[in-house]
């Protein structure tokens, strides 16, 4: 069994909806290849290597990523990368815990999780990183342990669990920008004194002020930003106040003053000038950061990258960086297919992700064959599925949904 064809086998055997035995896979690798094999000798070559191997292929696919711009060519175009970051968490079977801590808390498989930190360019859709870890491992460690990835001009969009002055002092460092939430535990400077929210507060209702923007200075490390300031509507504060309260009750603590009067802004810091970035477009801009958890609700719904059967530790591993795999060519595949579409400035120019996800999960052979065979055989295929995703696999108009296509139109 060559390690091509071992590939293949479970390049199909996460194609697939069920979940797939090792007799189902010797069943396949006798009915396909006719290598006939035992079950246990198969389980067998489930090693260390065996995970070094599909990572080793996970990490070049990424590195020879085909995408081309998504959208145009003028969008965000100030930047060299827009990087949108986040992370999705999920238990697995206890027997995985001694190598992937979790949570704990009760329940057969709490104590032990994975995390996956995926982040992407807006600008072409081509991943930037794709990091598996144990789940007890949070989001502002990785922003730490990644700080000296950013290139200059790169913007740096993320949420609230990646927060540290100390990254984006690194950000602005590395001559690149940040567009970011402010942490309501962060002391925020402006003329040496530290802003009174409470006050400004007054000033903006007294004066009818919905937003403005400050020069100031955050964190002990007193980087210079701008910080947008809006004012929420009621009902979003008592939705917002509503929640916090009772994510403070589950950690047994209680909601302080500054947090319950800072959730009646939206506060957001950035390092980008307003000619590049205006203050009416610093919200929107961030909105995109959403795409990223529309990634992870596909990739569970469709790739169901959560819900593998329990299985020694490394053919587990290897399973989920196969269907990591998976889940990458499948995206470059629609990356391109939407390049090649026309531009229009409404939803009709935009595939939808869901729909198109879960086609190409059933198109296991179209996509082996542009992968396997010559560049004419390549092309005919990519044809065909241009074809198909063009015509019946597009974004769909809705009420009272964000306009996702009205949003690109701003930064170009």
């Amino acid at each position: 069994m060559t390690p091509d064809v071992f590939f293949d086998l479970l390049f199909y055997a996460v194609s697939l909806s069920q979940n797939s035995s090792l007799e189902y896979l010797v069943t396949y690798l006798d009915a396909r290849y006719g290598i006939v094999i035992r079950k246990q000798s198969l389980d067998e070559r489930f090693t260390e290597k065996t995970v070094n191997f599909v990572k080793c292929v996970l990490m070049q696919l990424i590195s020879e990523q085909f995408s081309d711009l998504l959208y145009c060519k003028e969008f965000l175009s100030d930047f060299n990368h827009v990087r949108i970051k986040d992370s999705t968490k999920f238990n697995v079977p206890s027997n995985l815990a001694l190598h992937y801590k979790g949570s704990g808390g009760g329940g057969d498989t709490s104590d032990a999780g994975i995390c996956i930190q995926y982040e992407f360019d807006l600008k072409t859709g081509k991943f930037l990183d794709l990091n598996v870890t144990e789940a007890v491992r949070n989001d502002q460690q990785d922003a730490n342990d990644t700080a000296e990835d950013f290139c200059k001009n790169d913007l740096v969009i993320r949420d609230l669990g990646y927060f540290s002055t100390s990254v984006l002092q690194k950000i602005v460092e590395k001559e690149a920008f940040f567009l970011s939430r402010l942490k309501s535990d962060v002391c925020v400077e402006e003329n040496g004194e530290e802003v009174d929210f409470e006050k400004l507060l007054k000033e903006m209702s007294k004066q009818k002020i919905s937003k403005c923007e400050k020069q100031v200075l955050i964190g002990k490390n007193k980087v210079p930003v701008r910080l947008y300031i809006g004012l929420v509507p009621s009902g979003t504060y008592q939705a917002r106040t509503r929640r916090k309260e009772q994510e403070e009750k589950k950690k047994g603590h209680q909601m302080k003053k500054r947090t319950k009067l800072l959730l009646k802004f939206n506060l957001f810091v950035t390092n980008v000038d307003a000619e590049k970035l205006p203050a009416e477009n610093i919200m929107p801009l961030y909105r995109f950061r959403w795409q990223v958890e529309l990634h992870f609700l596909n990739w569970k719904s469709v790739f169901s990258i959560h819900k593998l059967q329990k299985m020694k530790e490394n053919r587990y591993i290897t399973m989920l960086y196969i269907r990591l795999i998976l889940i990458i060519v499948t995206i470059q595949v629609i990356n391109r297919v939407q390049s090649l579409m026309p531009k229009h400035m409404d939803e009709d120019g935009i595939l939808s992700y869901w729909k198109t996800c879960k086609t190409m999960k059933n198109f296991f052979f179209d996509v082996l064959h542009i992968l396997r065979s010559n560049t004419e055989i390549a092309i005919e295929k990519l044809g065909i599925i241009y074809r198909m995703l063009s015509k019946n696999h597009r974004r769909e108009k809705r009420k009272k949904r964000e306009n996702f296509v009205e949003n690109i139109f701003l930064f170009v």
